[in-house]
């Protein structure tokens, strides 16, 4: 009789393990569900490229009996270029050997599921900061930006300043300076800023909706207002499928949280406390795009004695991740700004920190 031994089970535990990153990790993924999936570029450097259609110009009058428009010929197809330089993230946390000896849980699943979490947040702020914040040369056009003061919501397309001066203690710049605490969203904005993408004729996601990813403090916001409806209603129905954190609808708007969400400091008087301003993204299909993290992303673990730990006293848990995020369509959402009605501290990122966004041109 043949007996299970360790060594038969030696594909069997590892994937035991990817399987609990993956399923730490999935829920996480609020931003990247929605981007343009790209595979990583094999063989070919480090330049992962989108090609995408141009919109055809209008169709012409026919005459009979003639084989072609009478425009003289048939619309020819055209593509433009956009190109990102892959970049790598990663983590590890480290295990002693008499931890992992007396614990009473399993701490090589804790370890996983804690850097799967890790990667999660990491390539979500990657998303934000490559398509949303970071607008440098090297990272393409800036996405249109509607910041509501306590006078008007104002547009711009271009550029918002301003954003990397969240450190503690710097006084706030640029139009998101404007973003008081009593500015908070409205149904009518998510209505002004669906219209505005189907004015644009951006193409929307399945169901013929829009999608907008929202900060957990703005969606308590909208989620008691009358019109909105929540997720159960039109999921129980069998009309629609759930999008990972979504949440209800709005005019055509499928609204999903996340506590990943854009935040930098709004209105203040000088001091460190200031006014949170929260960016929720509204858009339709194509806004940007993301390599895919099918064979992009692994778990790595290290363990055995060397040099460097003779004993082989600890393991190291850890992941990486070939990944970069590029904003495709510059017409196809908006960035929309406001407060929730809070004051908080807006500074570097720790553990135990306020707030969620470090200095934004940095990843971590």
């Amino acid at each position: 009789m043949a007996n299970t031994t360790t060594t038969t089970l030696t594909n069997t535990v590892p994937a035991f393990y990817d399987r609990v990153m993956l399923e730490t990790l999935d829920p996480v993924l609020k931003f990247y569900q929605f981007g343009v999936k790209k595979p990583l570029p094999t063989g070919e450097g480090k330049t992962v490229v989108w090609n995408l259609p141009y919109t055809l110009a209008l169709g012409s009058y026919l005459t009979e009996g003639l084989t072609n428009p009478a425009s003289g010929g048939a619309n020819a197809l055209s593509t433009y270029k956009v190109s990102a330089i892959v970049r790598q993230l990663g983590g590890y946390t480290t295990i002693s050997d008499l931890v992992d000896l007396t614990s009473i849980t399993d701490v090589m699943k804790m370890a996983t599921e804690r850097i799967a979490d890790q990667a999660g947040r990491s390539i979500e702020r990657a998303i934000v900061n490559e398509c949303f914040v970071a607008h440098v040369a090297t990272t393409g056009g800036s996405p249109h930006h509607i910041v509501k003061t306590s006078v008007q919501n104002e547009e711009y397309w271009s550029s918002v300043s301003g954003l990397s001066s969240v450190a503690a203690g710097i006084p706030p710049t640029g139009p998101v300076a404007g973003v008081s605490s009593t500015n908070v969203m409205a149904v009518s904005d998510i209505r002004q800023s669906v219209f505005k993408l189907r004015k644009l004729n951006v193409k929307p996601f399945e169901g013929n909706d829009y999608v907008a990813i929202m900060p957990t403090e703005v969606a308590e916001d909208i989620a008691g207002d009358s019109t909105f409806i929540n997720f159960h209603q039109y999921v129980d129905k069998g009309i629609d499928a759930l999008y990972n954190g979504e949440i209800g609808k709005i005019y055509g708007c499928r609204i999903v949280e996340t506590t990943n969400g854009i935040v930098a400091r709004g209105s203040n008087s000088g001091g460190t406390a200031s006014s949170v301003a929260y960016g929720t993204v509204i858009m339709g299909k194509g806004f940007y795009g993301v390599t895919e993290l099918d064979g992009g992303i692994k778990r790595v673990v290290s363990q055995g004695a060397d040099k460097a730990d003779a004993l082989n006293q600890v393991t190291t848990v850890g992941w990486k991740a070939n990944f970069i995020a590029k904003l495709l369509n510059v017409s196809a959402g908006l960035v929309f700004w406001c407060g929730s009605g809070d004051t908080d501290t807006i500074g570097e990122e720790s553990a135990g920190g306020a707030s969620r966004f470090a200095a934004p041109g940095s990843y971590l």
